[in-house]
């Protein structure tokens, strides 16, 4: 798992995990019983409710959007809207270029096969583009 924070309302999370082959209502099931897992453990989500888009993408897994919506002032509990998206374009940013002369410093991972992109992601950023959707 990767948690990847854009600000205090929205961060990302990367589960490499796929579940590209599951039903919508799976999906959902399967991400909620994550969050709460992962709530319980190490208190990620404050109570309130959250937008949860769900992306696949073949090489890097499952990338989570999660964004607060609202705050609950009266209650302890988490409530997520869970939406399943399409594709999400996702970028490597080397740390250091001169380590890996071959690459540019921002690789989009969809022209890297599996071994190359575990290869490379210790030495990155990653950087999650949902406004560049593909259909």
């Amino acid at each position: 798992m990767k948690l990847i924070i854009k600000s205090d309302t929205l961060y990302y999370l990367i589960l490499p995990i796929n579940l590209k082959n599951l039903k919508e209502e799976e999906i959902i099931t399967k991400i909620k019983h994550i969050f709460l897992k992962y709530n319980h453990k190490y208190h990620l989500l404050e109570p309130g409710f959250y937008e949860v888009d769900v992306y696949h993408h073949d090489i890097v897994g499952t990338v989570i959007s999660i964004e607060k919506i609202d705050t609950f002032d009266f209650s302890d509990e988490v409530d997520l809207r869970v939406i399943i998206k399409n594709k999400v374009k996702v970028y490597l940013n080397l740390i250091d270029v001169t380590e890996f002369i071959e690459y540019k410093d921002k690789i989009d991972v969809d022209t890297l096969n599996l071994k190359e992109y575990l290869r490379l992601i210790e030495h990155s950023k990653i950087i999650i583009d949902t406004k560049k959707v593909l259909s």
